[in-house]
């Protein structure tokens, strides 16, 4: 009987309460997560960048893109730009996914920001600037980001090799990022200012920093050798 009792007041509890399901990660208005992500292997770097951020936000700097696109600068980008767009992954806006955005949204954005953000992601070896190669740009795999880019980049045949990237996207926007570095094969990573693994990285937040410092932090400076190379 008393079994009978709390199975029936449990039922009329599960009916009163509708269950609370997790929304998605939001982010504050003006704040852009970002990660970059390196990996050398031989011949060849491979860049990664992820971005998270709000509805807002996304809008925001889409509409300040569409005027730099109005009123192009003067000097030349070094990103090699793929002739084909990367097509954008269906996405259901009611699966906590990680998307924050809609796939319409998404779509948008990660389409410019092929375009925009390889301008501001400065790349040297040596006191050289080094062109990149953009290969892919879509929907973030994981959450909480928004879409990921992907670069390539020539390593030239030398036994030692300074790499600097430096990002001067969303300067005046918060935000928080993480950067990091690895090599394999025959490449070995001799000095760093970054984690080799990113899930490790500090993530450093970016809100009481000025746009110089900003830059700083999401810049990464590496010593690359070759075990192969004379």
């Amino acid at each position: 009987m008393m079994k009978t009792v709390i199975l029936t007041f449990a039922i009329i509890a599960n009916l009163s309460f509708p269950l609370v399901r997790s929304t998605p990660h939001r982010f504050e208005d003006d704040f852009v997560e970002r990660t970059l992500a390196v990996i050398v292997r031989g011949n060849k770097a491979e860049i990664t960048y992820s971005i998270g951020l709000n509805k807002k936000t996304t809008e925001k700097v889409l509409k300040r893109w569409s005027q730099l696109d109005a009123n192009p600068p003067a000097s030349k980008t070094t990103a090699v730009l793929p002739k084909t767009e990367t097509p954008a992954t269906e996405v259901d806006s009611n699966d906590d996914s990680g998307h924050v955005l809609s796939p319409e949204l998404t779509k948008q954005f990660h389409v410019a920001a092929g375009k925009f953000i390889s301008k501001n992601l400065n790349v040297k070896i040596g006191q050289k600037q080094q062109p990149l190669k953009l290969i892919s740009t879509g929907p973030a795999p994981r959450h909480p980001f928004a879409i990921t880019l992907k670069w390539e980049l020539a390593i030239p045949e030398q036994q030692v090799v300074d790499l600097e990237i430096i990002d001067s996207n969303f300067l005046d926007l918060d935000g928080a990022s993480r950067t990091a570095i690895k090599a394999t094969g025959d490449a070995m990573l001799l000095q760093s200012n970054a984690s080799p693994i990113l899930i490790r990285a500090q993530r450093k937040l970016l809100e009481e920093l000025t746009p110089k410092e900003r830059k700083e932090e999401m810049s990464i400076l590496a010593k690359i050798g070759f075990a192969n190379r004379q």
